[in-house]
């Protein structure tokens, strides 16, 4: 089933959040296994030290154990788990992300410096008007020609008497038109 592509979107910001949760507790944990370890061997050292101390006239612990190999060596390695789960938490965080708006350079695309970009950008507009241009001029010649037979040209007489008697010849014309018209309609 196919889902809006907004609910995909928050169904992966939910699973990404959730991995950062679940990362950042294992994280704890782990620092809290590796400071118990390494408190664990600093009181291992201690009890040895002590028992030593108690048994240093029977040779110390190994003497009394009749052993020859009884070196105690307990590697501290609460460190470098500290260090690996620093790692994993900075790997695990996510940022929180803001909106900033458009950050688009129209200039981004083309090679070089930013005075090389705009040099090319002007080549390019400059090209493509002389490539569109001698198409533009017919198509605007044609629609000029177009627009000119379409228009009535009227002339008023600057002085207005002669304006009311123009009117008056206009309309007396179009009466003994219509009066044409219809004894011709009437005769046949």
């Amino acid at each position: 089933m196919w889902e809006e592509p907004i609910y995909n979107l928050n169904r992966i910001i939910r699973l990404q959040a959730v991995f950062e949760i679940i990362t950042n507790q294992t994280a704890t944990a782990l620092d809290l296994l590796a400071d118990q370890s390494t408190q664990m061997r600093n009181a291992v050292f201690q009890h040895r030290m002590v028992l030593d101390y108690l048994l240093a006239e029977e040779g110390g612990v190994c003497g009394k154990l009749n052993d020859s190999n009884c070196c105690l060596q307990i590697d501290d390695n609460g460190k470098v788990v500290k260090q690996i789960t620093k790692g994993i938490r900075k790997l695990a965080h996510v940022p929180v992300q803001t909106w900033k708006g458009w950050e688009w350079d129209m200039f981004s695309w083309l090679p070089g410096g930013l005075w090389v970009k705009q040099i090319l950008f002007f080549l390019l507009c400059a090209i493509a008007a002389l490539i569109f241009l001698p198409c533009m001029i017919p198509c605007l010649v044609q629609l000029i020609q177009h627009v000119i037979k379409g228009m009535q040209v009227v002339a008023m007489p600057a002085d207005p008497e002669t304006a009311t008697k123009g009117q008056r010849i206009m309309s007396l014309q179009t009466i003994t038109k219509q009066k044409r018209t219809r004894r011709r309609k009437s005769s046949q």
